[in-house]
């Protein structure tokens, strides 16, 4: 009876133990597919049924199995996400190069470090911009002709208004946001607050890829004149995406998980039950970043939560901004130096055909957080 009321106990703190892993995301496969941006190459070949090669890391540990699947349903899609995500990580660090968490990146499958398993502002945007970036690189490669499975976007045909018609070839906006969806989101396991955070961040970079489409048009008719145009919707400039979703960074929304009771006999949770944690606030909307733990500081060292630190960061002196020396390094303070800097200047076009440049030599200020 004794060893019996031992092993009992064993295995309820065993399930203890995974319930509370469970709940804090140490066990956390999301994210897990960014890590091929690290690893996509033209070196990496393998073939399908088809014999169409595609691009894909031989360590397929990253992707799931559904993931695996619409790559070798989609020839020639992985180029177009891996370069996604390259677009989406250079956006998140040009939106954060004057913050404390200036958007880190490592060379590991990890890329974003523990910030995944966080549930704050900064881990909404990464889950934003990278999904974002899936949708708006897919949907121009189908426009392009590099992935075999879609095309331009031809539904729209047809005249448009008294003195324009649709044509052209239109981003594939739709196939993009369906593929991110399909592709992005099968990482997501889970019923919990962060699960349902993480799909709700997701479908705001997509529908921030899409709702910022623009209507572009080219002019017909005798000597130049607009007698005629033809249109076509291409999709927006990653830096808009990217100014449109570091709005709602700084505007996000902190949300609890309401149980209204409706899904109690679900298998999925749902979405619509994210509500503001302040009562007295709206709820967020479907293109908002919602989160649900305050950010760390960003100030110092930590490697449990994976916060580099300002120090060594270059800050601006004269500024009372966030990139200021006063608010970038904590009040820390900072050291001064200088050096010296030689850049090409006064070039000069000669015919045919060349051009010759001095090289100037200039004294530079730089100021470090402690």
């Amino acid at each position: 009876m004794r060893s019996l009321a031992l092993l009992l106990g064993v295995k309820a703190a065993c399930i203890l133990l995974v319930s509370s892993l469970s709940g804090t995301g140490a066990v956390n496969n999301s994210g897990r597919w960014w890590g091929i941006v690290n690893v996509a190459s033209s070196s990496n070949l393998l073939s399908n049924s088809k014999n169409v090669q595609l691009v894909l890391d031989p360590s397929l540990a990253l992707l799931s199995r559904r993931q695996r699947r619409l790559i070798r349903q989609n020839p020639g899609i992985l180029h177009a996400i891996a370069a996604g995500l390259h677009t989406a990580i250079k956006e998140c660090k040009w939106q954060f190069r004057n913050r404390r968490w200036n958007c880190p990146t490592t060379h590991s499958p990890a890329i974003f470090g523990k910030m995944v398993n966080r549930g704050c502002r900064e881990t909404a945007f990464v889950f934003a911009i990278t999904s974002a970036g899936v949708t708006h690189a897919v949907a121009r490669s189908c426009s392009e002709g590099a992935i075999e499975s879609c095309t331009c976007d031809y539904r729209r045909r047809g005249p448009g208004g008294p003195d324009w018609h649709w044509g052209g070839c239109s981003d594939n906006v739709d196939f993009g946001r369906m593929f991110s969806r399909e592709f992005v989101d099968s990482s997501e396991r889970g019923r919990d607050l962060r699960y349902l955070i993480n799909l709700h961040n997701n479908e705001a970079g997509r529908m921030t890829v899409s709702s910022e489409m623009r209507q572009e048009c080219k002019c017909h008719g005798m000597s130049g004149s607009c007698t005629v145009r033809t249109c076509w919707m291409r999709l927006p400039s990653f830096r808009t995406v990217g100014d449109f979703l570091k709005d709602r960074f700084d505007g996000a929304s902190r949300v609890v998980y309401a149980n209204k009771g409706s899904n109690r006999a679900s298998h999925r949770a749902d979405p619509r039950h994210l509500e503001p944690e302040n009562s007295a606030h709206k709820p967020p909307s479907a293109m908002d970043l919602v989160y649900f733990e305050k950010s760390p500081n960003f100030c110092s060292y930590n490697g449990k939560t994976g916060t580099l630190g300002t120090s060594g960061r270059t800050c601006n002196s004269s500024s009372p901004g966030l990139d200021g020396c006063e608010l970038l390094c904590c009040g820390r303070g900072y050291k001064t130096r200088t050096e010296s800097v030689t850049e090409r200047c006064h070039c000069t076009f000669h015919w045919c055909c060349h051009v010759i440049c001095l090289n100037c030599t200039s004294t530079r200020t730089l100021h470090q957080c402690l």
